[in-house]
């Protein structure tokens, strides 16, 4: 199996930037590098979970609302489970 390339970015960072990430880094016992990726990983999905939500009309996103504050009834299958007779009453 071929390894995956791997790219590689230049960064330009304030002192003051570098010395709160590197803080941050020593308290994760990541490398820098896998802190920086897991960050940028975090941020780029939670930006593109609001903006999927976005896209979503207020009328929908209501009937989502109302659907979850609904619980489905008992289907006939669990009320057939739930008076049927117990294992251990038999």
């Amino acid at each position: 199996m071929a390894a995956t390339p791997r790219l590689s970015w230049n960064l330009r960072v304030s002192p003051d930037d570098q010395a709160l990430i590197d803080r941050a880094v020593r308290a994760s016992g990541l490398t820098r590098t896998d802190f920086v990726l897991q960050a940028a990983r975090t941020a780029a999905r939670e930006l593109l979970v609001q903006q999927s939500w976005q896209s979503v009309s207020s009328e929908h996103f209501d009937q989502l609302l109302r659907l979850l504050d609904a619980p489905p009834g008992p289907s006939d299958r669990l009320q057939r489970t739930m008076t049927a007779p117990r294992p251990w009453q038999r």
